[in-house]
C-alpha cells in the first residue's frame, strides 16, 4: 500500500506537470488543465482501492476508520469539480462567441433562455430530441443539472444485481397447473385457503388482489430492486436487458417509453461522436437513427408511470422504479438511503420537469395524445426550481443518515461546487483556518482545498486571492516538515510579492547540511523563484532571530562585561546558526557583494562581544573564490568612497585582527613551553633552550609584525574605510543614514575595544621575550612613540573612558611603559655593579603594579 507521502508526491507531480505544460503553451492553460481533475480523481481512487484491499487505516490522512470512504468521497468530488467547471467554461466560451457575432440591437442583450422561452425559437420541424438539445444549449443551468445527475449516477456505490432467470413466474405457473390437475378430486380433499393467483400474467396480482408463489415473489422483489438500482445509476439499458433475459420483455417495453421522439428527416446532420445530453434512457440512442424512434406520447407514458408509482398495492421498489423513470419524487424518496440518493431523486425530478416543460411548450408537426384523464395524480411536493431549494429541502428531512452526512467535509465541498459557490467555500475555509475554529475532519481536506484552488486558478476561475494564499501557506507549512523537496512547487503559486518571504521562512527552519540546503535552493530556481532575493532574506531572518535570542544591547553590554574568547573555545549554537546563515548569500558569486556587507556586519557583532573565535570560524567558512579581483583593484586604487570597496577594506582589517589574535594564542602556547632549568640540567637544558629560542624568536617576529603592520600601523578601521565626515551620533537614525550610522557606531566601539587590547598584547609579546630577545625590551618601551603618533591617534583610543574603564586605559599603558623602563634600568645595573641600586624593589617592578 502506498503511504500518504506517496499521494502527496503524486499530487505535487500533477501540479508540476500542469505548470510545465501551461508554460509550454505560452500561458494558455485551460486546455491543458482539462484533464487535471481527472488525474487527481484517479489518484484518490487508487488510494481508496489500496486502503480497501489492505483494510489498514493507520496511514490514512483522515485519521479514522472511514478512511476508505473519505478517499472515495475525494475522488468523487474531483470528478464533480472537473465535470461542472469544464462545462461552465465551455458555456462561457460559447456565450462569448455568440456575443461576437450579434449585431447591435439584435436579439437584445439577454442571451439566457429557460424552459419557458424555448418555444420562442423552436419550429414545427423540431423533434423532441432536437428541442431538448436546443433547450440545454440555451439554458446552461439545465446542462449543469443533467451533469450533476449523471455524476450522481456514475459515482453511486456498486451493488449486486439479481441473477437472470429463465421462465417467467415458473413456480406460480407450476402452482396453477397443479391446482388444475387436482381440481377433479378437490371435493374429496379438505378445503384450504390459497391466496395464489390463478392466472400467470403481469397484471394478475393487482387484478385478483392475490399473490405470486413465494419463490416467484422473492425473485420479483429482487428483480425490481435491481431494476431500480440500475436506473439510479443511469443504466436504463442494462435494466431493460435484464428484463428481456429474465423473460419479462413486457417490462422492458414499459421502461422504454422514456426515449425521446426522433425523426431523422427533420434533424440536422451531427457527428457520430457528438455527446447527447438527455434524460434517462435516451443516451442509448446517441446517433442519428435511420428511421423514426422514441415515443411521441412520452408525456402519456410518464403519467402512466406516475399511476403505477402511486398505486400502493404495487411492490415498493416497483413504485420507486416507475417514479424515477417518470420524474416523480414521492415514491423514490421512500427507498433512498444516502445523501446522494436523496440528492439524485430531487435533481432527477427537477430535470425531468424542466425537459417536459420545454417539450410541451414547443410547436410540433405531430400532436401527442392527451393526458387529461391521468392529471389527477399529483405529487405532494412542490415544483422544484433550483439547487438552492433542493438543498434546503434536504435539511428538512428527518433522517439520521442525512444529519450525519451533513457533517462530512466533502459534502459541504460538493454543495458549494454544485451551487457554483466554491469561491465562498474557500473564503470561509481560510477564515476558519486562521481562527482555529476547524475540526480535524475538515482540516484533513486541506490538501484537496489547495489543489482545487490551483486547478480552478489555472482554468481562469476567479477566487478570493487572500483565502487561496492562506490555505496554500498552511499546506506549505505542512510540507516544510514532511516533504521539504516539494515546497518550491507550491510557493511558486503564491503572489510574486509573497514568494520570497514564504520560501525564505521555509529555508530559515532548515538545519540540514549545506548540500541539502543548496539542493533546496536549486529547486527554487527550477520553479522560477527569485533565489537571490530568497538567499538575502533567509540570511536576514536567521541573523535577526539570533540577535534577538542572544544580546540585543550590543554596545552597553560589550563595554561593561567585555571578555575575549580563547581561539580553542567552541562557538555557541546561536553563533553556528549565524555562520551558517552566511552560507545562503555565498552560494552564488552574484551575491558576493551583498555577502561582503553581511559578513562585515556579523563579524563586527562577534567582535563586539569578544567572540574572536566565532569571527575566525566565519572567515574560514567562506568559499575559496570569495575575494573578487574588482575589490582588490578598488582597494589598491584607494576608491574608499565606493561602498563595496569600503566594506572590503573593513573586511581586510577585521580579518587581520582575527589572524593576529589567533596567532597570538599560538605564540602564548609556545611561550609557556620555555624550558625550566630546574627540571632539565646540563647540556640537555642548553639544547632545549636554543631550540625554544629559535622558535620563539620566529613566532615573536611574526606576531609583532602582524600586530604592527596589519593593525596598529595602518590606522585599523580608520581612514582607509573612507567613513570620514559627520559624526555617527549626528546622523539621522530613521532615514537612509541609519545603516551607515549603525556601522560607524560599531566601528568606533571596535576601535575603542581592540586598539588598546592590541597595544597591550604587543607589549606582552615584546616584554615577555626579553630574555630570549634582549632587544625586545627596548622595543616594548618604544611603543610609547607608536601610541603618541598623531597620525595614528592610538592615544585617543587609550584615553577614552568606558564602563569597564571609567578613566580610560592610558594610565594602564603608562604603567606598562614604566615597567619596561625600570626593567631596562635593572638590566643595566646588573651589567654595571658599581651603579647605585634602584629605588624600587625589582619584584614590584616585575609585577607591573606600579
Amino acid at each position: 500500500m502506498a503511504p500518504e507521502s506517496d499521494v502527496i508526491r503524486a499530487f505535487a507531480g500533477v501540479v508540476e506537470n500542469q505548470q510545465a505544460h501551461s508554460q509550454g503553451e505560452g500561458g494558455n492553460s485551460r486546455k491543458s488543465s482539462a484533464s487535471t481533475a481527472r488525474l487527481f480523481a484517479q489518484l484518490a481512487k487508487e488510494h481508496y482501492a489500496q486502503f480497501a484491499e489492505s483494510d489498514s487505516f493507520s496511514m490514512s490522512p483522515y485519521g479514522k476508520k472511514n478512511g476508505t470512504r473519505q478517499w472515495l468521497a475525494e475522488s468523487s468530488t474531483w470528478n464533480l469539480l472537473g465535470r461542472l467547471y469544464s462545462l461552465r467554461l465551455q458555456s462561457s466560451s460559447s456565450d462569448n462567441g455568440k456575443e461576437d457575432t450579434v449585431m447591435d440591437g439584435d436579439l437584445g442583450t439577454d442571451m439566457e433562455m429557460d424552459a419557458g422561452t424555448a418555444k420562442d425559437i423552436s419550429t414545427v420541424e423540431d423533434t423532441d430530441f432536437t428541442r431538448v438539445q436546443d433547450l440545454m444549449d440555451a439554458d446552461p443551468l439545465l446542462s449543469e443539472y443533467v451533469e450533476v445527475r449523471r455524476w450522481l449516477e456514475e459515482n453511486a456505490p456498486a451493488f449486486h444485481p439479481v441473477e437472470t432467470r429463465k421462465g417467467y413466474l415458473f413456480y406460480t405457473r407450476k402452482s396453477i397447473r397443479d391446482r388444475k390437475t387436482h381440481a377433479g378430486t378437490a371435493s374429496q380433499q379438505p378445503e384450504k385457503t390459497d391466496n395464489t393467483v390463478t392466472e400467470a400474467d403481469p397484471d394478475a396480482p393487482s387484478r385478483q388482489r392475490k399473490e405470486l408463489a413465494y419463490e416467484d415473489a422473492e425473485y420479483e422483489a429482487s428483480l425490481l430492486r435491481t431494476l431500480f438500482e440500475y436506473v439510479r445509476r443511469g443504466r436504463v439499458g442494462d435494466a431493460m436487458d435484464l428484463c428481456a433475459e429474465s423473460d419479462e420483455p413486457w417490462r422492458a417495453a414499459s421502461m422504454k417509453g422514456g426515449l425521446l421522439w426522433r425523426d431523422p428527416s427533420l434533424e440536422p446532420e451531427i457527428e457520430d461522436d457528438m455527446p447527447v445530453n438527455v434524460e434517462n434512457g435516451a443516451c442509448a440512442v446517441d446517433r442519428k437513427p435511420s428511421h423514426t424512434a422514441g415515443n411521441i406520447n412520452r408525456m402519456l407514458w410518464k403519467q402512466t408511470c406516475a399511476a403505477l408509482a402511486h398505486d400502493e398495492n404495487n411492490e415498493m421498489y416497483e413504485r420507486a422504479l416507475y417514479a424515477a423513470l417518470g420524474g416523480r419524487l414521492d415514491e423514490v424518496l421512500l427507498v433512498c438511503e444516502t445523501w446522494e440518493d436523496y440528492l439524485w431523486a430531487y435533481i432527477n425530478t427537477m430535470v425531468e420537469a424542466k425537459i417536459d416543460s420545454g417539450i410541451s411548450d414547443a410547436n410540433s408537426l405531430y400532436t401527442p395524445a392527451q393526458t387529461t384523464s391521468l392529471n389527477h395524480i399529483q405529487s405532494k411536493y412542490p415544483p422544484i426550481r433550483d439547487m438552492t431549494q433542493i438543498f434546503a429541502s434536504l435539511t428538512e428531512i428527518d433522517s439520521t443518515v442525512l444529519q450525519k452526512s451533513a457533517q462530512e467535509p466533502f459534502q459541504s465541498v460538493q454543495r458549494s461546487i454544485i451551487n457554483n459557490d466554491f469561491a465562498s467555500y474557500i473564503d470561509s475555509y481560510a477564515r476558519r483556518l486562521r481562527a482555529g475554529e476547524m475540526d480535524d475532519a475538515e482540516r484533513d481536506i486541506l490538501r484537496f482545498v489547495v489543489h482545487a484552488a490551483l486547478y480552478l486558478s489555472e482554468l481562469g476561475v476567479e477566487l478570493p486571492a487572500e483565502a487561496v494564499e492562506t490555505n496554500l501557506q498552511a499546506y506549505i507549512a505542512i510540507l516544510s516538515t514532511s516533504h521539504p523537496e516539494l515546497v518550491a512547487a507550491y510557493v511558486m503559486h503564491l503572489p510574486t510579492k509573497d514568494q520570497t518571504d514564504s520560501y525564505s521562512l521555509f529555508l530559515y527552519g532548515i538545519n540540514d547540511s549545506i548540500s541539502v540546503r543548496l539542493d533546496l535552493l536549486r529547486l527554487a530556481e527550477q520553479h522560477g523563484l527569485d533565489t537571490d532575493a530568497i538567499c538575502k532574506r533567509t540570511t536576514q531572518l536567521v541573523l535577526d532571530a539570533s540577535k534577538t535570542e542572544d544580546n540585543p544591547d550590543v554596545f552597553c553590554d560589550s563595554r561593561e562585561s567585555f571578555a575575549l574568547a580563547e581561539p580553542v573555545e567552541p562557538i555557541t549554537d546561536i553563533e553556528s546558526e549565524q555562520i551558517r546563515a552566511i552560507e545562503w548569500v555565498t552560494s552564488s558569486a552574484q551575491l558576493y557583494d551583498h555577502a561582503l556587507v553581511g559578513i562585515c556586519k556579523l563579524v563586527r557583532w562577534f567582535l563586539l562581544h569578544g567572540r574572536t573565535n566565532a569571527a575566525t570560524q566565519l572567515f574560514n567558512s567562506l568559499p575559496d573564490d570569495f575575494v573578487q579581483q574588482d575589490w582588490i583593484k578598488g582597494a589598491e586604487s584607494g576608491e574608499a568612497s565606493d561602498p563595496i570597496v569600503s566594506h572590503f577594506q573593513e573586511y581586510i582589517h577585521l580579518l587581520s585582527l582575527c589572524d593576529a589574535y589567533a596567532y597570538y594564542a599560538t605564540w602564548s602556547e609556545l611561550l609557556y613551553k620555555r624550558p625550566v632549568e630546574s627540571r632539565v640540567h646540563g647540556s640537555r637544558y642548553q639544547a632545549l633552550w636554543l631550540e625554544w629560542k629559535e622558535s620563539i624568536t620566529a613566532a615573536t617576529d611574526r606576531a609583532s609584525q602582524m600586530f604592527r603592520n596589519r593593525i596598529l600601523d595602518v590606522d585599523w578601521l580608520g581612514s582607509p574605510l573612507g567613513l570620514g565626515g559627520a559624526a555617527a551620533d549626528d546622523m539621522d537614525t530613521s532615514g537612509d543614514d541609519a545603516p551607515l550610522r549603525e556601522r560607524m557606531q560599531e566601528i568606533e566601539r571596535l576601535r575603542e575595544l581592540y586598539i588598546p587590547e592590541t597595544v597591550f598584547r604587543l607589549h606582552s609579546i615584546l616584554f615577555e621575550t626579553r630574555d630570549a630577545l634582549p632587544k625586545n625590551l627596548k622595543r616594548s618601551l618604544g611603543l610609547a612613540q607608536l601610541v603618541a603618533d598623531e597620525s595614528l591617534g592610538i592615544y585617543h583610543q587609550l584615553a577614552k573612558p568606558s564602563l569597564a574603564h571609567p578613566q580610560g586605559r592610558l594610565i594602564s599603558f603608562m604603567n606598562l611603559m614604566r615597567r619596561s623602563a625600570f626593567e631596562i634600568m635593572r638590566v643595566q645595573q646588573e651589567s654595571q655593579p658599581n651603579k647605585p641600586p634602584l629605588i624600587m624593589d625589582p619584584a614590584i617592578i616585575s609585577s607591573g603594579a606600579v
